[in-house]
C-alpha cells in the first residue's frame, strides 16, 4: 500500500514538473499597443503619435481610399459615445488619414441622408463629412455607393427595395438552373433594361443631392459592386431558354464571356445615369469592389475590366485580400483570401497588359483583436503586394454587429498600407517603368520560387535596366506561436545567386546590377516589428535612401561574395559626397513634435580629410567638421525644435564642402546615445 502511494505521489509530482516546463503560447504584448489589454490610447492619439510613413514628396502615386467606416472608426456605437462626439471624432480621423497618411477624404455612402432634413439633421454624419470635404478641396475625395442599397421609395418610388434585389417580378425575368429551376429568384442576365436603368436613376438622385452640397469635385466614385447576378458556371446556366436565345443573338459562343459581356452591360445601364447624368461628374472615375482574375467565381477579365473607368490609362484590378486570421495567409479558407488569390489573379492581369492594380485589403475584423493577424504579418504582405503592382489600396474594416470592435483594437489597419505604399514611392521609376518577372513560357512570376514555406519573395525589375526591388517577409501562422522574426534565404535574380534577410515586416531591397561592384541598399530598415504605438521616437535614415539631392552622388555597397553567391545579409551602403555635392531628408513637424527641445543631428560618417561640412534645415546653416582618422565615425550637432518648420516639413540637407565625405546613417534624436537595439 505504502508502495504504492509513493508512485503515485512521484507521477503526480513530474507530471507538475513536466507542466511547468511546457511553455503556454501566448500573444507577444509588443505586437499590441502600449497598455493592451487595458490602458489604451484612443484611434485618434494612436495614428498622431505613430511615425509618419515617410513618403517620397512630390510622387505620382494614387492616395489611398479609405474603406473603413469613419463613424465607427470614431466610436460611434461604443459605451458611453454619443453620436455626435463619434461623428466629431471620425472627421478627426478622416482629417488626419488624408493630411498625414496620404488618404483621400471620403463619404462612405450617401443614402445615409436621403433628403435635405436629414442633412440638417446634428446627429447624420454626411453633413459634417460634406463640411470636412468642402474645407479640404486640396484633398482627392472618394465616395462609397453600394446599389443594394439604394431606397427607391425615399425618391418617389414604390419599393424599398432596389429593383435588381426584388423578387415579385414575373418568373422570366430570374435565372433558371439544369432542372428549370429559379435559382433563388437571382436577377437574370436577360432581364429588361429598365430595371437597372430605374436603378441607376436612383443612385442618380442621391448623389446629386450630395453634388448640390459639395463645392469641390469628386475624384472617385466606388461601388460596392455585390449585387445580383454574380458569376455563375455553364451547367447551371446551359439549360435557360431565354439566355440561350438572348446568348445566340449576341453571337457569343462561350459562357464566360456572354456573362462577362452582359454583367458588363448591366452595370453600364446603372452606372451610366449618374456618371454621364450628372454634369460634375465628368472628370470622376468610377471603380467597382471585385472587378479581377481571381481563380474562381470572377467575369472573364479582358471582358469585365472595361466595368471601371481607366486610371491614367490602365485598367486596375480590385480583388480583395482579406486573410483574416495569421494562418490563412498562404492559401484561402472560403471567401477570405490570402496570399495564392493574388498570385492566381494577378498571373492573368498582368499576362493581359494591366501591370497595375488597387486591392481591398484588411487584416481582420475579429471582435477580438488576438485573432487578427498583427502588424508586422500584416505589413509585410502589403509590401509584397506593392512590388507586384500595387499602387494604392482600399482599405477596410468591418463593424458587422454589436459589440463593435474597439477603433483603437484596428486603427493600426489604417496606417500599414501608408507605411508600404510610401516605401514603393522610393522606386517610383521600377514601379512606374517596370514590371514582375516572366518565366521561359513568359508567363508572370508572382510569387518569386524560394526554398522556404514560410516566405514570400516578390521581384520587380525596370523595363530597360537591370534594376530590381525584391520584397520578402516571413510569415507566421499563428499569434502565439513563437515563429521567427527573420531569416536569411538565397535566392537567383539576373543569373545571381544572393543570399537576403527576410522579416516579419517585410524587407524592401533596391538590388542595381548596372554597376560594378553591385548597389544593393534596404529601403524599409527603419519599420519594426511591433506595433506602430512602440516604434521608436527618434529618426533613423540610411543616407542611400534620399529624398533629393545634387547629381551623380555616388552610392556604393560593401559585401561579400564566396564562390558563387553574394551576401547581402551583412552588408553596408553608404553616399559619398564631393565639394559642392549635397543630398536632402524630408522631415516631418508630427515626429519633431515627439521630441524634447534638443535635438541631435548625428551623422556617421568617414573622411580622410578635416572635411567641412554643412547642416542646412530650412534657412539655417550649421557648419561640422569631419575627424580626419579616416574611421567612421559620429557627427553630432545640436539643434532646438524652433530650428525646423512647425507647419508641415522640413528639408534637411547635408552638404559637403571638400572631396570623399562619406556617409552611411543620419539620426534625429533628443537622446546624444540613441538606442539602436535591433536596428
Amino acid at each position: 500500500m505504502s508502495k504504492f502511494i509513493f508512485t503515485a505521489t512521484a507521477l503526480l509530482i513530474l507530471s507538475l514538473t513536466s507542466l511547468s516546463q511546457t511553455e503556454i503560447p501566448t500573444i507577444d504584448t509588443m505586437e499590441f499597443q502600449k497598455g493592451y489589454p487595458y490602458l489604451k490610447n484612443d484611434a485618434l492619439t494612436q495614428l498622431k503619435n505613430y511615425p509618419s510613413p515617410r513618403y517620397l514628396l512630390n510622387n505620382n502615386f494614387l492616395r489611398l481610399y479609405n474603406w473603413m467606416s469613419p463613424y465607427y472608426a470614431g466610436g460611434a456605437g461604443q459605451p458611453g459615445i454619443k453620436i455626435p462626439d463619434g461623428i466629431k471624432r471620425g472627421a478627426e480621423i478622416q482629417e488626419e488619414l488624408a493630411l498625414n497618411w496620404n488618404y483621400n477624404l471620403v463619404i462612405s455612402n450617401p443614402r445615409i441622408a436621403p433628403d435635405e432634413r436629414a442633412l440638417a439633421d446634428p446627429n447624420n454624419a454626411l453633413s459634417t463629412f460634406i463640411n470636412l470635404a468642402n474645407k479640404h478641396p486640396e484633398m482627392p475625395l472618394s465616395v462609397t455607393i453600394f446599389w443594394t442599397q439604394i431606397r427607391p421609395d425615399l425618391f418617389g418610388g414604390e419599393h424599398y427595395e432596389p429593383n435588381i434585389m426584388r423578387n415579385d417580378y414575373p418568373e422570366s425575368y430570374y435565372l433558371k438552373d439544369a432542372r428549370i429551376n429559379k435559382i433563388k429568384r437571382v436577377i437574370s442576365y436577360a432581364a429588361p433594361d429598365s430595371i437597372f436603368i430605374e436603378d441607376g436613376m436612383v443612385q442618380k438622385k442621391q448623389l446629386q443631392l450630395l453634388v448640390k452640397h459639395l463645392t469641390r469635385p469628386i475624384n472617385i466614385i466606388n461601388e460596392n459592386g455585390e449585387e445580383p447576378p454574380k458569376s455563375y458556371k455553364e451547367k447551371i446556366l446551359e439549360n435557360d431558354e431565354l439566355l440561350i436565345k438572348d446568348k445566340n443573338k449576341m453571337k457569343i459562343d462561350s459562357w464566360d464571356i456572354y456573362t462577362a459581356t452582359k454583367k458588363k452591360y448591366i452595370r453600364h445601364l446603372y452606372s451610366s445615369q449618374f456618371m454621364d447624368g450628372i454634369p460634375q461628374l465628368k472628370n470622376t472615375l468610377f471603380t467597382i469592389y471585385q472587378v479581377e482574375a481571381g481563380p474562381v467565381d470572377h467575369f472573364d477579365w479582358n471582358t469585365s475590366k472595361a466595368m471601371c473607368s481607366k486610371i491614367k490609362g490602365n485598367y486596375y484590378s480590385t480583388p480583395d485580400f482579406y486573410p483574416r486570421t495569421p494562418d490563412n495567409w498562404k492559401n484561402r479558407k472560403g471567401a477570405w483570401h490570402g496570399w495564392k488569390w493574388i498570385n492566381d489573379g494577378r498571373k492573368i492581369e498582368i499576362a493581359a497588359g494591366d501591370k497595375f492594380f488597387s486591392p481591398y485589403v484588411a487584416a481582420g475584423w475579429a471582435t477580438n483583436p488576438e485573432e487578427d493577424m498583427r502588424p508586422a504579418q500584416w505589413l509585410g504582405l502589403l509590401k509584397c503586394l506593392s512590388v507586384v503592382g500595387a499602387e494604392f489600396y482600399y482599405t477596410g474594416y468591418f463593424n458587422l454587429k454589436q459589440p463593435y470592435s474597439k477603433p483603437e483594437d484596428y486603427i493600426w489597419q489604417a496606417a500599414m498600407p501608408a507605411y508600404a505604399q510610401a516605401i514603393a514611392t522610393h522606386y517610383t521609376d521600377v514601379f512606374k517603368n517596370g514590371n514582375v518577372l516572366f518565366d521561359e513560357d513568359g508567363k508572370p512570376i508572382i510569387t518569386y520560387p524560394v526554398d522556404d514555406d514560410d516566405v514570400i519573395v516578390t521581384v520587380r525589375k525596370q523595363n530597360n535596366k537591370e534594376q530590381y526591388i525584391i520584397a520578402a517577409t516571413v510569415q507566421p501562422s499563428s499569434n502565439k506561436e513563437k515563429y521567427p522574426l527573420h531569416k536569411n534565404i538565397e535566392i537567383k535574380i539576373g543569373g545571381e545567386s544572393i543570399i537576403i534577410n527576410a522579416r516579419r515586416q517585410g524587407s524592401v531591397y533596391y538590388f542595381d546590377k548596372t554597376q560594378k561592384p553591385y548597389v544593393f541598399y534596404q529601403l524599409d530598415r527603419w519599420h519594426q516589428y511591433e506595433h506602430p504605438n512602440r516604434w521608436r521616437k527618434e529618426m533613423i535614415y540610411e543616407a542611400e535612401v534620399m529624398d533629393t539631392a545634387s547629381t551623380n552622388v555616388s552610392i556604393q555597397t560593401n559585401y561579400t561574395t564566396i564562390y558563387d553567391k553574394t551576401y547581402f545579409k551583412d552588408f553596408e551602403t553608404f553616399i559619398s559626397l564631393n565639394k559642392k555635392q549635397w543630398v536632402g531628408y524630408t522631415l516631418y513637424s508630427r515626429d519633431i513634435e515627439h521630441l524634447n527641445d534638443n535635438i541631435y543631428i548625428m551623422i556617421y560618417a568617414k573622411s580622410n580629410l578635416n572635411i567641412d561640412g554643412i547642416i542646412s534645415i530650412n534657412e539655417k546653416q550649421l557648419p561640422f567638421i569631419s575627424d580626419k582618422n579616416n574611421n567612421w565615425h559620429w557627427i553630432k550637432v545640436l539643434v532646438t525644435k524652433a530650428d525646423f518648420d512647425s507647419s508641415k516639413t522640413s528639408l534637411l540637407k547635408i552638404i559637403s564642402t571638400s572631396d570623399n565625405l562619406l556617409i552611411d546613417k543620419i539620426i534625429i534624436s533628443d537622446n546624444a546615445v540613441p538606442d539602436l537595439m535591433g536596428y
